[in-house]
């Protein structure tokens, strides 16, 4: 995904393995550092283990809510008026209850 957005010269940033503070503090970076006030248009897209209801596991076991990261993008002075596209790819997890004898 990486290299298609670089072939379309859409500046890339890759981050791997964020706990819950560390997702919060990138997503608020884009939305509101000036470096990127110059954007036309957004992509963010996050992948991890998560539940069918919109929520992503972090790399500390915590859950991220996929409309709050949306509602961020929505505040943001940077981005007023811009296109923002959200690519949430989830892996459902199963969870397995064992019964300990």
């Amino acid at each position: 995904m990486q290299n298609l957005f670089k072939s379309l010269n859409i500046k890339t940033e890759v981050h791997q393995n964020l706990t819950f503070s560390q997702i919060w503090g990138q997503a608020a970076k884009f939305c509101y550092d000036d470096e990127f006030s110059d954007a036309s248009m957004s992509i963010f897209v996050l992948m991890a283990h998560g539940s069918n209801d919109g929520e992503l596991f972090t790399a500390d076991g915590r859950l991220v809510k996929t409309e709050d990261i949306i509602d961020l993008f929505g505040e943001s002075p940077n981005l007023k008026g811009k296109p923002k596209w959200f690519l949430f790819l989830v892996r459902p997890m199963k969870l397995r209850f064992t019964k300990q004898v």
